[in-house]
């Protein structure tokens, strides 16, 4: 994630917490759902359109720092994954891809997108 882009947004606040009943406007009551926190189903859609744009590329280089790139995000999510009580991947973290206790700790779809890149991985 590119953090210049994230700061430089006035209204991000990369932290989300449901419970916060201050007059901060951009994350009171936790307004800031849609603007801060990590959703992590999106990853998965991610990953697969770097792995089809670095094959579209032609070039081997390209290609293998691609796998390379998406092998250490998969893996990063393996550690979260088995970290988890319940084994599964949240619907979003914090900024920094911290724990968010606002979020809920299993969501299907963070692990689904994230299989699917797992399988193109596997076929390319």
């Amino acid at each position: 994630m590119n953090k210049y882009l994230l700061t430089s947004d006035y209204n991000y606040v990369g932290d989300y917490v449901n419970d916060d009943d201050s007059y901060d406007f951009k994350r009171a009551h936790g307004f800031n759902y849609h603007n801060g926190p990590e959703w992590l189903w999106l990853t998965g859609y991610y990953l697969r359109a770097k792995l089809y744009w670095s094959k579209q590329q032609n070039d081997p280089l390209i290609y293998k720092q691609t796998i390379k790139h998406i092998r250490k995000i998969l893996s990063l999510h393996m550690d979260l994954l088995n970290s988890n009580d319940w084994n599964g991947l949240p619907e979003l973290t914090n900024d920094d891809g911290r724990l968010c206790s606002y979020s809920c700790s299993v969501q299907a779809w963070s692990s689904a997108t994230l299989v699917e890149a797992l399988y193109d991985l596997i076929r390319s």
